[in-house]
């Protein structure tokens, strides 16, 4: 099926279907979000945070030495 017959076939669809179509699209995005980018954001806030305690760290050692 092409994109222009799923677009005349949801275009014939109750104001519900079609609402029904577009959740389930919703809800597809989203898996899609979690699985492709969470565990890339997961990793880049582990990496800031491990920064963050390392620069945190640091300053300590020298507010100390001071």
């Amino acid at each position: 099926m092409t994109p222009d017959e799923i677009k005349a076939a949801i275009k014939n669809l109750t104001v519900q279907e079609r609402r029904n179509v577009a959740l389930y699209i919703l809800d597809l995005e989203k898996e899609h979000v979690q699985n492709t980018i969470g565990p890339q954001l997961t990793e880049e806030a582990e990496a800031i945070a491990k920064v963050v305690q390392e620069a945190i760290g640091k300053l300590k050692k020298f507010v100390n030495k001071g």
